[in-house]
């Protein structure tokens, strides 16, 4: 007997490289480290123009609100499976778009943060800030490190390997 197919959930969603001084915003989950270091990002909601979102989930997962341009640096799809207790194996879409946006100023290289409005729902999610020189480039969680190197060519850095 064939195992089931499992569940496809889409989502559209935004990535955010928010630099300063040559160094990326990233992010720990102190409560599950095993999600590693990403990025702020989020979904895209029903009717929400991309740049919209990104700057939404930006000042929700950060506090940030840059006025400066949000510039698009490209899109790609990621496929990841879960298993979860109740409902067996689920497979998740998500069909990104990367911007990036500098900073002209932060109040602090460090901080924390909570977000009150996960998409998967439940509990506020606590995070912590911190930026991290560009070069070399970050891994980071989830291939969200994916458009880094057409960041880097864009900010005029040297690309590692070429």
């Amino acid at each position: 007997m064939r195992k089931p197919r499992p569940e496809i959930r889409f989502r559209r969603k935004v990535v955010i490289y928010a630099t300063w001084h040559e160094k990326l915003l990233i992010f720990t989950e102190p409560d599950f480290p095993e999600v590693g270091v990403q990025v702020p990002g989020g979904t895209v909601e029903d009717g929400e123009e991309l740049e919209a979102a990104a700057r939404r989930e930006l000042l929700e997962e950060t506090g940030l609100a840059p006025p400066g341009a949000f510039e698009p640096l490209g899109e790609m799809t990621y496929v990841f499976q879960s298993e979860t207790f109740e409902r067996g194996a689920v497979r998740f879409q998500h069909h990104r778009t990367f911007f990036h946006v500098a900073l002209d100023d932060v109040a602090a290289e460090n901080w924390a943060w909570t977000e009150q409005t996960p998409d998967g729902g439940g509990p506020p999610i606590r995070m912590a800030f911190s930026f991290v020189p560009l070069l070399p480039p970050p891994v980071l969680f989830g291939r969200l490190d994916a458009l880094l190197p057409e960041l880097l060519v864009r900010l005029d850095l040297e690309v590692p390997g070429r």
